[in-house]
């Protein structure tokens, strides 16, 4: 019952990266209590160089990386739908989109490309295997990993008991305040790189940031 569920709520996931994509920034300000851009920004003090987003969906951080103006950013994403509105957001103000259709398990770039890679609020794909791999891969050998990985509410009352429910049906972690989450899924899943959990406040809430760097390089 247990697998079938989850193969349930990666459906749901699925429909709203896809057909529904033009709801996203509507449940994402809803579940976070209005606070989901800024959360997702907490990452931006982290990049260096040329950046390489995963999952870049609407293409808010794509846009602020354009700002920006001192990195060179690429976003990846499977969703086509995702694509057009991330590449019309950045077209309205002037930039010319980055963007490219793919999967982090293969990456269409090639080796030591990117200096960093940049993934918030990733779905479990960010913990395979095959994506450590190829993250290391187009990472140069100085190169730096930064995930967004969660974040939690501090105000109290129905709204947040009620999206916190909403995230554990969704089988992500609760956002109710409590302790930090311990790190190690990720530092298991990252071994080949030194990773730090950072706790940025924002508002009325926390943000779990991991930054890592290669231990090894990106070749050997």
């Amino acid at each position: 019952m247990l697998r079938i569920y989850r193969n349930l709520v990666r459906w749901g996931f699925h429909r709203l990266y896809h057909e529904f994509a033009w709801t996203y920034d509507g449940v994402a300000w809803l579940v976070s209590a209005g606070l989901w851009r800024r959360w997702t920004a907490t990452a931006l003090p982290f990049l260096q160089g040329r950046v390489l987003e995963l999952g870049f969906g609407p293409g808010h951080l794509q846009l602020a990386l354009a700002e920006q103006r001192h990195h060179y950013a690429v976003g990846l994403d499977r969703s086509p739908q995702m694509g057009t509105q991330a590449a019309r957001r950045l077209r309205r103000q002037g930039f010319t989109p980055q963007l490219v259709q793919g999967t982090a398990l293969t990456l269409p770039f090639a080796t030591a490309s990117f200096d960093t890679v940049l993934a918030t609020f990733p779905a479990e794909y960010i913990l395979a295997a095959e994506t450590v791999a190829e993250i290391r891969r187009v990472l140069t050998p100085a190169g730096r990993i930064v995930i967004v990985d969660g974040a939690q509410l501090h105000t109290a009352g129905l709204y947040t008991r009620l999206v916190d429910l909403a995230f554990r049906l969704t089988l992500q972690a609760p956002v109710r305040a409590k302790p930090a989450p311990q790190p190690q899924p990720m530092q298991s899943a990252y071994g080949p790189f030194t990773l730090y959990a950072k706790q940025i406040v924002v508002g009325p809430s926390t943000v779990h940031v991991f930054v890592g760097t290669n231990n090894h390089g990106a070749n050997d």
